[in-house]
């Protein structure tokens, strides 16, 4: 028997309440921070987060008809691009803020909702990681890996604000946006590349029950 990969241990987490609650929380603080301070940082992240949360409509979606492996090429292609061109208009605006950076607001809110951020990412992981504890090495590895991904991103983000807000440098808040839009465009060509060589069940998620997904330059 094939043992189950990540994506299968995320899907089966995706129908409890908790993992649902986690990831619309994390949703709700990205638009919180962006709305708060107008963080270009906290702006990019939640662009990532809704691209996620797309394919998860277009997961379920062919969910509907029979799953292939043609389907699930398609819909990684689809994403991928998606995240791509989302990642090129806001690497625009992120260079944009870096050459002239505009002074962001909200006191300690919007740090206190990137840091947040982390926490509910932290409990995600160990989620995950307590789905995975009875699986092959292989299968904890690609789930500790997603896991390491999304905190080193919820990272950039809580560095960003920090930057942007306490210490009164808009323009690293805009340079930590500039390192989410790298990793969006890298990973969103990373799916691309192997839409026609990579099953849906052989790819780590993101967010739980949303596959296919990507990984960053470290995964």
């Amino acid at each position: 028997m094939t043992p189950p990969s990540s994506s299968q241990i995320s899907q089966s987490l995706s129908g409890t309440w908790v993992v649902w609650a986690l990831v619309m929380g994390i949703v709700a603080l990205k638009v919180f921070a962006a709305q708060a301070t107008g963080s270009v940082g906290a702006l990019t992240a939640l662009t990532d987060s809704l691209i996620d949360l797309l394919a998860l409509g277009m997961v379920a979606g062919a969910g509907r008809t029979i799953r292939t492996v043609a389907t699930d090429a398609r819909i990684r292609r689809l994403k991928g691009s998606m995240v791509m061109a989302a990642g090129a208009f806001m690497g625009l605006v992120c260079l944009a803020r870096i050459v002239q950076p505009v002074p962001l607001s909200g006191g300690y809110w919007g740090p206190g909702a990137a840091l947040a951020v982390i926490g509910l990412t932290l409990g995600l992981a160990w989620l995950r990681g307590r789905a995975a504890a009875s699986h092959p090495s292989d299968v904890r590895g690609e789930v500790r890996d997603q896991s390491i991904a999304e905190l080193a991103a919820a990272g950039v983000l809580a560095l960003g604000l920090v930057a942007g807000v306490i210490l009164g440098a808009p323009a690293l808040d805009a340079a930590a946006g500039l390192i989410l839009v790298i990793w969006m465009v890298w990973g969103g060509w990373a799916l691309i590349r192997t839409a026609d060589t990579t099953t849906h069940a052989g790819a780590p998620t993101l967010v739980p029950g949303t596959p296919p997904v990507r990984r960053g330059p470290w995964g």
